[in-house]
């Protein structure tokens, strides 16, 4: 590939990018309004954004495509959060699970009328049912594995059944996350995390230090 090939690639995607976030913003600016995403015309988004429809068309397919790009791009930071708790080893204590959890709820807190919106979406968009389940099978698989290099060295509990249980506690997770990044205050996060270190860890590491 040339230089000049290789060039263009990054121009336009730096362009994509300027105008997602361009976008995003006034989608985020009419949620916060009270707006619904689903009531939201491509129309209105671009004109408020100073974009034309056809620089919109050119690099999204519809408002859900917009949707879908910033969520793949999210599920990958919490992924990232995500694998500090399960890359963690025999000699963790509660202190540190807390600590691993918490960065998934920061990795997941920024943009709540955003998310709100992609759980709205799910309902009636096919590629953001499938972007957020295929990200839920990435974190679910990740979890048992972990759960499996746990049992293997001793820390976790040895009677869990690994998929089954990390199917449970993300789908568990998720469902609170969603509530909490819509409704809740700070000082009632901080809660609300304290008890889920204390469910995790009960339900995974308690059991193997007894």
């Amino acid at each position: 590939m040339t230089h000049a090939a290789t060039d263009g690639r990054v121009t336009r995607a730096r362009r994509r990018e300027a105008a997602r976030s361009r976008l995003l913003e006034v989608v985020e600016r009419r949620l916060r309004a009270g707006e619904t995403f689903a009531d939201i015309k491509v129309g209105e988004i671009v004109t408020e954004a100073g974009l034309s429809r056809t620089t919109f068309y050119v690099y999204f397919e519809d408002k859900a495509d917009l949707l879908r790009a910033w969520y793949d791009d999210v599920s990958l930071e919490i992924m990232g959060a995500a694998e500090r708790w399960w890359t963690l080893g025999a000699d963790l204590e509660r202190p540190d699970l807390r600590s691993a959890l918490a960065a998934i709820v920061a990795a997941y807190r920024p943009h709540p009328e955003l998310m709100a919106a992609t759980h709205e979406a799910i309902g009636y968009d096919q590629d953001v049912r499938h972007s957020v389940n295929s990200a839920m099978e990435n974190y679910i698989a990740g979890l048992a594995g972990h759960i499996e290099r746990g049992q293997a060295e001793g820390f976790v509990d040895p009677a869990l059944p690994p998929h089954d249980t990390a199917y449970w506690l993300q789908w568990m997770a998720e469902r609170g996350l969603h509530r909490m990044v819509r409704s809740e205050s700070a000082a009632r996060t901080e809660s609300l995390l304290d008890a889920y270190s204390m469910v995790v860890w009960n339900t995974l590491y308690a059991p193997a230090r007894r």
